[in-house]
């Protein structure tokens, strides 16, 4: 058994409507908030009214920046840490996907501690508190509203650089279902698609524990049994997700995540491909590629997920089988990732130790290089399995 160490200091509020409540919850840090969101959605469906509204009916002040982008740049939350410094702000509220709510984490801070962005850059991690931040998640997969990890991107090179730290774990974390109210059947799949990585990539790595374990199979468990639902548009299965995002995020928070993320970076900086997908692309592939070093692993997994069988070929096939049902592209060159960026994408790769150095077997290029050819060229066989692959009772 690992050793391990457990530390969760966010008050999670799982509940259909709690965003009502905002108020009641930025007046716990102070009289001023700073209301972060991405450049659109939230504005678009009048979420950003509707908190604005809630904030001031508490007598309190709020700042808005509303200029996050997909995969936030270090000039972004320089601009966001210039205004937020001049308001002179109690606590961040951060509403909308893992980029909003990762560049949130970086804006509490730097504006806390001081310095330069890249001085905390991995390996170096965070030690000191904070500014609060309040994180509301509006897609169901990064998990990023209880995690200790914030992704910044580098504009120049396209390079993903990683923050790390206990103190960076949101203190509060608003889980409503009305959040998704609007998110497209795109988005809600390419999100759910990294709550799966999240939980297998945390239970095959060698960091895994028992309390990353226990979070991982409830959270693949749930994610498998309603992510279809979700796909739908049917609230219970989009609150099902939300659900299991939230217990995905907390495995990583353990066990960190794997090359199947190492691998994904190089699509999300340098095509901008979703994250949740860019990670999927390359998960069936890892699994199969080192599927003699978790066979074990596999069976626990897919004994967690009620399958009729759990041997690792109908584990693969039913994973491959969901990612069919909610329009998970299977193959790069579907996306428009030409074969001639092979070598490109390995040599990025091997840039993630930290991620690399998590896998249950040791990759060097001449892995990746079999991993990266069967994620362009794979051409597998979905076989159905009956019951939605559940186990009969």
């Amino acid at each position: 058994m690992n050793g391990f160490k457990f530390y969760l200091p966010s008050r999670i509020i799982f509940e259909k409507g709690v965003l009502s409540r905002i108020g009641e919850f930025v007046s716990q840090f102070g009289k001023k908030c700073f209301l972060m969101t991405g450049k659109n959605f939230a504005r678009k469906h009048g979420y950003t009214d509707y908190i604005l509204e809630k904030i001031s009916n508490c007598e309190l002040q709020a700042f808005l920046f509303e200029e996050v982008e997909p995969n936030p740049t270090k000039e972004t939350v320089l601009r966001a840490l210039d205004t937020f410094s001049n308001k002179e702000c109690d606590v961040i509220i951060a509403f909308g996907g893992g980029s909003v709510i990762d560049a949130a984490k970086v804006v509490a801070l730097v504006s806390k501690i001081g310095g330069r962005i890249e001085d905390y850059f991995f390996p170096n991690l965070v030690e000191k508190e904070t500014y609060p931040v309040i994180a509301i998640p509006t897609t169901c997969g990064t998990g990023s509203e209880v995690t200790k990890y914030s992704i910044i991107t580098d504009k120049d090179t396209g390079l993903k650089n990683a923050i790390a730290g206990d103190t960076l774990i949101p203190r509060v974390a608003l889980l409503d279902v009305n959040t998704l109210k609007h998110i497209s059947k795109e988005v809600l799949s390419n999100t759910s698609a990294d709550v799966f990585c999240h939980a297998i990539e945390a239970f095959v790595n060698v960091r895994h524990t028992p309390f990353s374990d226990l979070y991982a199979q409830e959270a693949i468990k749930i994610a498998f049994e309603n992510v279809v639902d979700a796909y739908k548009g049917i609230e219970h299965g989009k609150e099902c997700m939300l659900y299991a995002s939230c217990l995905a995020g907390m495995a990583i928070n353990f066990s960190g995540s794997t090359a199947v993320h190492a691998l994904g970076y190089y699509l999300t900086s340098k095509h901008g491909i979703p994250h949740g997908l860019a990670s999927a692309l390359f998960l069936l592939p890892v699994l199969e590629y080192e599927q003699d070093s978790i066979l074990d692993r596999i069976h626990e997994l897919a004994y967690a997920m009620r399958l009729r069988q759990t041997d690792f070929e109908y584990f693969i096939n039913a994973l491959r089988q969901k990612f069919h049902e909610i329009g998970i592209a299977r193959f790069l060159l579907d996306l428009g990732v030409g074969y001639e960026e092979k070598e490109r994408i390995i040599k990025e790769t091997l840039l993630f130790k930290r991620n690399l150095d998590n896998n249950p077997m040791k990759l060097e290029a001449k892995d990746l290089k079999k991993i990266v050819e069967a994620a362009y060229t794979g051409k597998w066989k979905i076989e159905e399995i009956d019951n939605d692959g559940s186990q009969e009772n």
